[in-house]
């Protein structure tokens, strides 16, 4: 009996364990991050069904960013009233020459630009699973030239959860954790 026990335990955790790969990034070879001082988080565009999670992927990014004391990072409200001037949905998808008249409007060497992905909630056994993917991206303004980017999915799934039904994060703590995923590919 204790060996059954044993072996399902050992097999949820293998299981539980495979659930997140990790962020996917992309650094532009040879470029020089030291060049990047001050920067502006674009909104992010939200491409899920839930609503206003683009915002509050935005501001948990923003917050991030400034706690990691990497960058200079421009007020929010400036940065939205810059970016109305191009008349864009999809800030996510600016254009290099965009980007660039960005950059000088607001005095930055980098725009940071970003996507909410997937923002679901996964039934998974008698458990509902929260499932983020997020897509960020580092773009500097000199040349409008993408030189970082990560996607990262997290899950609010864990060994507590799988097995007992219990102690799973909340929907907000995935989408940190997703995000900071994504950073600490930047910043690592």
């Amino acid at each position: 009996m204790t060996r059954y026990i044993l072996g399902i335990l050992v097999t949820g955790l293998l299981i539980v364990g495979c659930g997140n790969m990790g962020a996917t990034k992309f650094v532009h070879p040879g470029f020089d991050f030291g060049f990047i001082e001050r920067v502006a988080v674009v909104p992010f565009e939200n491409l899920s069904g839930e609503q206003g999670a683009g915002a509050r992927a935005t501001r948990y990014f923003t917050t991030a960013l400034l706690s990691a004391e990497a960058f200079d990072v421009v007020e929010p409200g400036e940065v939205s009233k810059a970016v109305e001037q191009f008349g864009v949905v999809a800030t996510a998808q600016l254009t290099e020459e965009q980007a660039v008249t960005l950059g000088r409007t607001l005095g930055v060497q980098g725009v940071f630009l970003g996507s909410l992905a997937e923002s679901a909630r996964l039934r998974s056994g008698s458990n509902n699973v929260s499932v983020i993917t997020v897509v960020t991206s580092l773009v500097e303004t000199e040349t409008g030239t993408t030189v970082w980017s990560s996607t990262n999915t997290e899950d609010s799934a864990n060994i507590w959860s799988s097995l007992f039904g219990t102690g799973q994060k909340s929907s907000s703590e995935v989408m940190r954790k997703a995000l900071d995923g994504c950073l600490d590919t930047l910043l690592d």
